[in-house]
């Protein structure tokens, strides 16, 4: 019953509380100088909702707008210059690929066959990529979507904690210059369009080609 909590509030109640809980935790991550301290803190949220019985969801085209949009960010990293990188140091590319997902295979097959979760959810969350990607399909192949949510999304976040750590306690940072944060740019009303044109043309055709996270992925590629 205490699990159950939020589910006795109304739905803004329960939006409330999730902003006000996303708000707490984003602001004490920025405060202690960790990177995507917006994206961390709004999931550590979340989680602490969804474990408390919390009913409000995202509705479904906000939710793959919002995807469409974390995929032209992504895009919009990716640059020609990375390319010649590869052939330089291209047994450290895949090397690091098989490990990983030989790591992450092994781990799922053996909480699998030890029946510690039920199917085939370990190996959908203990799987490398892209979380929403491997929630997704996890559902469409039978396995526990909460428990594959709750297992990638806390991989993210200790990942990326455990990144930002290691990069400030270990690797020199002096003479990178960390850019301030603008919190509200002005608009460039040309670049904003193209955005939406990319993320709309994006996410359809993903659809279209029916892949997984198609409005991430579709978006994505395009972008890039």
């Amino acid at each position: 019953p205490t699990l159950e909590r939020m589910a006795r509030m109304r739905k803004l109640w329960q939006w409330l509380a999730l902003l006000v809980v996303s708000l707490l935790f984003a602001g004490a991550l920025e405060l202690a100088a960790l990177p995507a301290a917006l994206l961390i803190g709004p999931m550590l949220a979340a989680i602490v909702a969804g474990t408390n019985g919390a009913t409000v969801r995202v509705p479904r085209l906000l939710f793959g707008a919002a995807q469409a949009i974390v995929g032209c960010l992504v895009a919009a990293s990716i640059s020609a210059d990375i390319f010649p990188v590869f052939p330089q140091e291209w047994p450290l590319f895949p090397g690091v690929v098989v490990a990983t997902v030989t790591a992450s295979s092994l781990l799922g097959w053996l909480i699998s066959r030890w029946r510690i979760l039920p199917g085939t959810t370990a190996v959908w969350g203990s799987s490398p990529g892209a979380a929403t990607a491997m929630v997704l399909m996890a559902g469409a192949f039978g396995a526990d979507q909460r428990l594959v949510a709750f297992m990638q999304y806390l991989r993210v976040i200790f990942v990326s904690m455990t990144a930002a750590l290691v990069a400030k306690m270990w690797v020199d940072t002096s003479e990178v210059e960390i850019p301030a944060i603008v919190w509200f740019p002005p608009i460039d009303a040309q670049a904003f369009a193209a955005t939406i044109g990319i993320a709309v043309v994006g996410g359809l055709a993903g659809k279209l080609c029916r892949l997984p996270s198609p409005f991430f992925l579709g978006t994505f590629i395009f972008g890039t």
